[in-house]
């Protein structure tokens, strides 16, 4: 067959390093491949079940005439008031259903989709260092703008330096935080919520992903502080269901109307069943009291990070002891990529802090997201590096 020539090329916006989480499982499939026993603890996805009554509600609309149809890229008027009565019982805020919410395919895509609707090339994006890859990709290099990084680090508690953020366009933050697991206390919050008010022409896209993975105090809500700002919730972390891809952002109307109409343009909104899931999850709670299962999963997880956080503090590295999140953020040097590639070795599957940004660098991040036998084989392979 005749080769054909072609000068083919990507968009430059595409010019991106490798996913460092899609690096991860090829290495973890390769390992598996072998015949090798791996014991993976650098992704994030819940292998406990989502609650039984959450997996019914979607069997259950899975054969709602409704359900074969398009669905709202807003999302489903009865799923957005669930989210507002959910919002005013867990953080005391009222939430107009039908300008102040959008309905998401998960918080990642909303946290990427929001940038299209705000920055133009060369905006300044603010981005935390280290901090969840979608901020500095989907949230700036593929929108053309231009990234500003602010370092968190265990010398100012994981917490920005406000007047990092002065000027710019769009600024991402994320607290329960993903790597660290810190939480934001009422201190920070109050002046985050001041700055927004202050500068109305910055969004703040608050991440709240984690919320409600907390082994303590419950966290807090940045539109507790402020209304001019959007915040993110997803079904995954909650529900232990990452593969239903749901979510849901509210905030200020405007911002939340750009999002919606971003999404007019690029997709036709969630299923309903796995909106359905989340609304089934959202009105099982009374108040800020979750439901029974809720209660279950974070108290399984509080175990094992316990029982990891332990491990690697007695190991003798800087480990940060924290209340929320299932991730346990620790030290082992200026390079962790040493101390990765011999926990491989033994068949522990860790995340380099560097996969986070430069601010990462020298630190791992663990998940326990794992079963209970694999966190126990990977304290075995942590007491011997």
């Amino acid at each position: 067959m005749k080769e054909i020539l072609t000068s083919f090329s990507l968009a430059a916006r595409l010019n991106l390093p490798a996913y460092p989480f899609a690096e991860l499982e090829r290495k973890a499939s390769a390992i598996k491949a072998a015949g090798r026993p791996l014991y993976n603890l650098s992704i994030g996805d819940p292998e406990l079940s989502p609650p039984e009554f959450v997996v019914e509600g979607v069997q259950k609309a899975l054969i709602d005439p409704k359900s074969h149809l398009y669905p709202s890229s807003r999302g489903d008027r009865d799923v957005r008031r669930s989210v507002a009565k959910w919002f005013k019982g867990r953080f005391n805020v009222e939430i107009d259903p039908d300008t102040q919410v959008c309905i998401l395919i998960g918080a990642k895509e909303g946290l990427g989709n929001l940038a299209r609707g705000i920055v133009n090339p060369d905006d300044i994006v603010a981005i935390p260092d280290p901090a969840y890859p979608v901020y500095g990709r989907a949230g700036c290099r593929l929108v053309e703008g231009k990234p500003r990084l602010f370092t968190l680090n265990s010398g100012n508690r994981f917490l920005p330096d406000l007047d990092e953020l002065t000027g710019a366009k769009l600024v991402y933050l994320n607290y329960p935080n993903n790597p660290t697991g810190v939480e934001a206390d009422d201190d920070f919050l109050t002046q985050l919520g001041a700055f927004a008010d202050d500068n109305p022409g910055t969004t703040i896209a608050y991440d709240m992903a984690y919320g409600e993975m907390y082994f303590g105090k419950p966290p807090r809500s940045l539109l507790e502080f402020t209304s001019n700002a959007i915040e993110f919730h997803s079904l995954s972390k909650m529900a232990c269901a990452t593969g239903y891809r749901v979510g849901f952002a509210v905030g200020e109307p405007q911002r939340i109307g750009a999002l919606v109409k971003i999404k007019e343009e690029l997709d036709s909104g969630a299923p309903l069943p796995f909106q359905l899931a989340l609304k089934a999850m959202l009105d099982a709670y009374i108040g800020v009291y979750p439901p029974k299962e809720i209660k279950t999963f974070r108290e399984v997880y509080r175990q094992r990070k316990e029982s990891l956080t332990d491990t690697i503090g007695m190991a003798g590295y800087n480990v940060i002891g924290t209340n929320a999140t299932f991730y346990v953020w620790f030290q082992v040097g200026d390079d962790e990529m040493t101390f990765i590639s011999q926990a491989l070795e033994h068949g522990l599957l860790l995340t380099p802090g560097s996969g986070f940004g430069t601010g990462g660098r020298g630190w791992v991040r663990a998940s326990v997201t794992a079963p209970d036998e694999a966190i126990e084989a990977a304290c075995e392979i942590l007491r011997k590096l």
